[in-house]
């Protein structure tokens, strides 16, 4: 058998530079590949090659402020067709109180669609905010078109369990002629309910559904003929309540202190 033939110093040498020279022409290659991208991309994002011409807003809202909004918007729009930041603009148009959600879509080759999903108010939270339909507090300037709206209050954080306990205490008490106005949980977790013609309700920290219901079940035989006289009915008893009647103005049922 033949010995294999070994590379001599010189031919050795050869191969190392053939091998560098080849590292070399690939970092090259790839460092000018990069430089291209990045100046393509300086080059699209160039507001004035690619300037926005058109921007729509769309949506159905009653309560957002328009110039406000503009102010919001403008800033970005400088930015041209590829150069502006869409995730920023939208972070910073739902940091408006009246807006739920946004959303960002370019129009070739110069537009910019806005669109805007307002929120929608289902009860006042306290004095200074709003609750939308999950349950979300959002705080506007409070307007006066909108004092219609029940107001229900509670501790920070229990917003949705107080505005869940409304819709219920509501669809209880709708059948009896009565609409909640107030629902109020306050720092012991006592409930108070008052309705829009001025009704007060106790209902205490424990069993409020029982003594719930031991006010609808007594309305018809009790409550339902002087109803307008009624101004406030104290359910935190075990088997009773109290009454207070405009017209008497004082109790006229009582059982044992009340429970809380």
């Amino acid at each position: 058998m033949s010995k294999r033939k070994q590379p001599t110093p010189a031919q050795q040498a050869a191969f190392y530079l053939q091998e560098h020279f080849r590292s070399i022409t690939g970092v090259v290659l790839a460092g000018l590949l990069g430089a291209a991208v990045l100046l393509g991309i300086q080059w699209l994002q160039d507001p004035y090659r690619f300037p926005l011409r058109i921007v729509k807003v769309a949506g159905d809202y009653r309560h957002l402020d328009r110039e406000r909004l503009q102010a919001v918007v403008a800033p970005y729009v400088e930015g041209g067709f590829f150069g502006v930041d869409v995730a920023g603009l939208c972070r910073k148009v739902e940091q408006l109180p009246w807006v739920y959600k946004a959303t960002v879509a370019r129009s070739w080759p110069d537009g910019l669609t806005l669109s805007i999903e307002e929120q929608e108010p289902v009860v006042r939270w306290g004095e200074r905010a709003y609750l939308n339909r999950f349950g979300e507090a959002f705080y506007p300037k409070v307007t006066p078109e909108l004092a219609h709206l029940p107001m229900i209050s509670g501790p920070e954080g229990h917003e949705l369990a107080v505005l869940e306990k409304y819709r219920r205490l509501s669809a209880a008490l709708a059948p009896l002629g009565l609409t909640v106005a107030r629902v109020h949980l306050d720092e012991r977790r006592a409930w108070r309910l008052e309705m829009d013609n001025g009704l007060q309700l106790e209902l205490g920290r424990a069993d409020t559904w029982p003594r719930l219901q031991r006010f609808v079940n007594a309305w018809p035989t009790i409550f339902a003929d002087r109803s307008d006289e009624l101004r406030h009915v104290d359910l935190r008893y075990s088997n009773g309540f109290s009454v207070f009647r405009q017209a008497a103005g004082e109790p006229v049922a009582n059982s044992k202190n009340p429970k809380g």
